[in-house]
C-alpha cells in the first residue's frame, strides 16, 4: 500500500501548508503528499462557498481539465456524494462510484475547523482509489483532511 510512511506523508503535508503563500499551491502540495504514496487514483478539494452554498473545486490531482469541469458541475446536484458530504458532515470510505469510469472506490471527508466550541464545515476532500483503505490509512487521511481545513481557514478568514 503506502510507499512512504505516515510520518513522511504528514511531514510533507505540514511543510506544504506552512511554507505556501496562497491556498491553491498549499492544497495542491497537500494532495501531492498523499496521492502517490497512498495509491490514490485522483483527489479533489472542494471549498464551501458561503454566499451561494455551492462548492468550488480549488485543488485536484490526477484529474484532467474536462473531468474537473464535469465534476464541478456534478456536485451542484444535492444527491451527489460530495454534496451529500456537506449536508451529512460525515466521512464515507470505500463507496462504489455513482458514475462509471475511473477507480473502483470513492471516499469523501468533510473538512471542518472548530472555533469557539462550534464546528464549521469549510470543504470536502474527495478521493478515488482502487483498494479499500485500512484503519491506519483512514486515520492518516483524516489528519490530511484536518490540514486542508486549516489551510482553507487560513486563507479565507473563516472564524
Amino acid at each position: 500500500m503506502p510507499t512512504s510512511g505516515p510520518f513522511d506523508i504528514l511531514v510533507l503535508g505540514v511543510r506544504s501548508l506552512a511554507h505556501a503563500d496562497d491556498r491553491g499551491p498549499a492544497l495542491q502540495a497537500l494532495l501531492g503528499s498523499i496521492v502517490e504514496p497512498l495509491g490514490i487514483g485522483s483527489a479533489a478539494i472542494f471549498v464551501v462557498q458561503r454566499e451561494s452554498d455551492g462548492l468550488e473545486l480549488v485543488a485536484s490531482a490526477g484529474i484532467d481539465d474536462a473531468t474537473a469541469t464535469a465534476l464541478a458541475g456534478a456536485v451542484r446536484n444535492p444527491a451527489h456524494p460530495i454534496a451529500r458530504t456537506v449536508t451529512d458532515r460525515m466521512a464515507s470510505f470505500d463507496m462504489r462510484p455513482t458514475a462509471p469510469g475511473g477507480p473502483a472506490l470513492r471516499s469523501h471527508l468533510p473538512l471542518r475547523v472548530r472555533r469557539g466550541g462550534e464546528d464549521t464545515l469549510v470543504g470536502v476532500l474527495a478521493l478515488a482509489h482502487d483498494r479499500p483503505f485500512d484503519p491506519p490509512t483512514r486515520t492518516l487521511l483524516g489528519a490530511s483532511a484536518d490540514l486542508a481545513a486549516v489551510a482553507i481557514e487560513r486563507w479565507s478568514g473563516v472564524s
